[in-house]
Order: C-alpha cells, then sequence, then structure tokens
C-alpha cells in the first residue's frame, strides 16, 4: 500500500463484533494512518459516531446496494462484521471493489465475518459428532451446500477473491463470549440468551440431551484476528492465505451444551439468582420462548473447529479452556444481563433462519 492514509470502511461498528473492532482500531498507536468511514443505520447513532468518535459516516444498510458498493469503491480496505447472511450486500462491496480495481490497479481487502453456524448439523441435542473442521482442509469447507448458513455469502466472496479482483479473507469464528467495547451493542447472543432462561426458568437448561459439542471464543480475542489479518494484507509481502484459501477459525473453547448449563447453574446459584444448581432438559412448551425459534440450530448443534492458520499469522488469545475461558465470564455476562433486563427476548438471526428453511 502507498504512504498515503488507508482508506477503511466499516460495517456494522453498532454492533457487537464491530463494536469492540472499532474501539481496538482506534487504540492503535498507528491509528492516524487510517481514515476510517463507517456505515451505520440511523442518523442518530451516526451524529454519535460523527461527534463523539470524530468519524465519517454512511448513513444506510446492506440492503442499500448502490450506496453499498459506491462506498467500497473509495475504500482500500472492507470490513464486515454485520451481517453473515446477506449475499446482496457482498455482492456490492466486491462490486464497489472491484470497480475501484478496474480504475485504479489497486487490489482492495475485503474481511467478512462469517461463522461456524456453516459447520452445524441437525443433532437437536441428541449425541456428540467427531467431525472437527480444520480450516486448512479448507474442500471440506466448500462442501458445504451453498444454500446452508452462511454459504451464499462466502462462497460469493470466496469465489471474487480468487479470480484477483478483491484479496478476501473470512473469518468463521464459533459461539463468541465476553463483555464488547463499543459505542452500543456489548453483548453476544448465546450465553446471555442463556442466561436469561435460567433466570427466568430458575433452573439451567439445555436442549434436547444437552450431548452436541461447539467452540467458542473471546470477542477480543476474535477481533484480534481481524488485525491481524488486516496488518498482513496492509503489508508489503502479505502471508496470509486469501480467496478460495482464505477461511479462518478462531476456536479457543470446547464445550458440550450440557456442560455449559451446569456451569451456568453452579453459577448463577452460587450468585442466588436461582434456586437450585441441577439442570434439566428445556420442555418442548419451553424452548422458542426461552430461546427463539433457532433452538435446535444454535443450542442443540455440533460444531466443531480448529483454528490453524491463525496461530500460523501469530495470533495469541488471551482466554480459553486453559485461562479465562468461556465459563469464567457467565457472571459478568450476568450481570450484564442485568443491566439491560434480565426479561429481554433472546436474540434470533431470522436471515441465519432463512437460509436454514431452505434446506
Amino acid at each position: 500500500m502507498s504512504s498515503l492514509k488507508v482508506s477503511l470502511f466499516l460495517i456494522g461498528a453498532s454492533g457487537f463484533i464491530g463494536g469492540t473492532l472499532l474501539t481496538s482500531l482506534l487504540s492503535r498507536d498507528d491509528i492516524d494512518r487510517f481514515d476510517i468511514i463507517v456505515l451505520i443505520r440511523g442518523e442518530e447513532r451516526a451524529a454519535l459516531i460523527r461527534d463523539k468518535l470524530g468519524l465519517k459516516t454512511v448513513v444506510a444498510d446492506l440492503s442499500d446496494y448502490e450506496v453499498v458498493s459506491a462506498a467500497a469503491e473509495k475504500a482500500d480496505v472492507v470490513i464486515n462484521t454485520a451481517n453473515s447472511d446477506h449475499p446482496a450486500g457482498a455482492r456490492a462491496i466486491i462490486e464497489g471493489l472491484t470497480k475501484r480495481k478496474a480504475k485504479t490497479g489497486k487490489t482492495g481487502v475485503y474481511i467478512h465475518s462469517s461463522g461456524t453456524g456453516a459447520l452445524t448439523d441437525n443433532a437437536k441435542g441428541e449425541y456428540k459428532s467427531e467431525k472437527v473442521y480444520d480450516d486448512e482442509r479448507v474442500e471440506d469447507i466448500q462442501a458445504i451446500p451453498v444454500d446452508y448458513v452462511h454459504r451464499s455469502c462466502d462462497t460469493v466472496i470466496s469465489a471474487a477473491g480468487a479470480t484477483g479482483d478483491i484479496r478476501s479473507y473470512i473469518v468463521m469464528p464459533p459461539l463468541i463470549y465476553g463483555r464488547g467495547t463499543g459505542p452500543f451493542h456489548r453483548t453476544s447472543v448465546q450465553i446471555p440468551a442463556l442466561i436469561r432462561s435460567a433466570l427466568k426458568l430458575k433452573q439451567a437448561c439445555y436442549y434436547g440431551k444437552g450431548l452436541p459439542w461447539w467452540n467458542g471464543v473471546h470477542v477480543q480475542d476474535l477481533t484480534n484476528l481481524y488485525l491481524i489479518l488486516l496488518d498482513d494484507a496492509l503489508s508489503a509481502n502479505p502471508k496470509a492465505p486469501h480467496g478460495a484459501d482464505g477461511f479462518y477459525f478462531c476456536p479457543t473453547d470446547s464445550f458440550e451444551w450440557k456442560q455449559l448449563a451446569h456451569e451456568i447453574g453452579t453459577r448463577l446459584y452460587g450468585e442466588g439468582a436461582i434456586f437450585t444448581a441441577e439442570t434439566r432438559p428445556f420442555a418442548t412448551e419451553e424452548v422458542e420462548d426461552a430461546l427463539g425459534t433457532w433452538a435446535a440450530f444454535a443450542y442443540g448443534s455440533n460444531s466443531r473447529s480448529k483454528a490453524i492458520k491463525a496461530y500460523k499469522l501469530g495470533w495469541k488469545p488471551a482466554h480459553g479452556d486453559a485461562s479465562d475461558g468461556l465459563f469464567e465470564s457467565i457472571i459478568p455476562e450476568y450481570r450484564a444481563a442485568l443491566e439491560e433486563g434480565k426479561d429481554q427476548a433472546p436474540i434470533v438471526h431470522f436471515d441465519e433462519m432463512y437460509a436454514l428453511n431452505k434446506k
């Protein structure tokens, strides 16, 4: 890249991942190297970004194809943490970066948030799968049907990257935990929903038999991986695989859903928040109210992955099974749930549900 400022178009800064990433960017010693433009919905939030953080904004969302494409065309780097199941938005970004290359000869960078929801099965809480995806075996990832969760975006992005029109990287986090640091949304989805359901039912519960396994990653460790990919892409000699090979897993924790319920129950009981530390399965009539319409997918499936590429690039997560990991986040997440409202409805990513229902 040239000595001029790097134009970075950030999509999703009002969210959990994107907000934390924005905070991390703004705290860098070399922040003056970047000219950050934020895509954000709503003038009120945009005004806060401009007035409090001194950043430029584009008031729109991913559905505003022409606006997104035009903004991407002006950017050296696009980072999209907003929606993993919005192929039209992904195409708008690709179109803008492709036009930019045609005009300037410069290959733009696209770092995209996907997720290991793409790896899920239909276990419905009944069994543990031994299948563990490895991000150096991209053929296993590419074999997942294009109409499954996240894949409609991932395939479009990796294909565009393979042509050389853009330099693409797809980050696939598992369950994300920890407190975010962004200007708006600072909590994740799955752990808060399980905590709120325990508070409502006065007991921690699990879906089906609770036997499937998932992985987790702390939000700060996740955003640090984005920064590693960003720095590598902007370096004189990028090393990180991209395009068709540019898929990145980042698990640091492994857990069984029943085990997670036990940890939530034990900790909330210790706080005096529920009446017993014992756990049980959700009753059929409780599931949707407690976890939302995607319960079997988000809380009853297997989704197991192994990070190899990130570590080779120097990623050094500070959290995980060995230290300050997922289970240690439960009480801070519990306190956040109380601050935000313990009766808040569970978050459901309906774009993901649409992809699931097409199966």
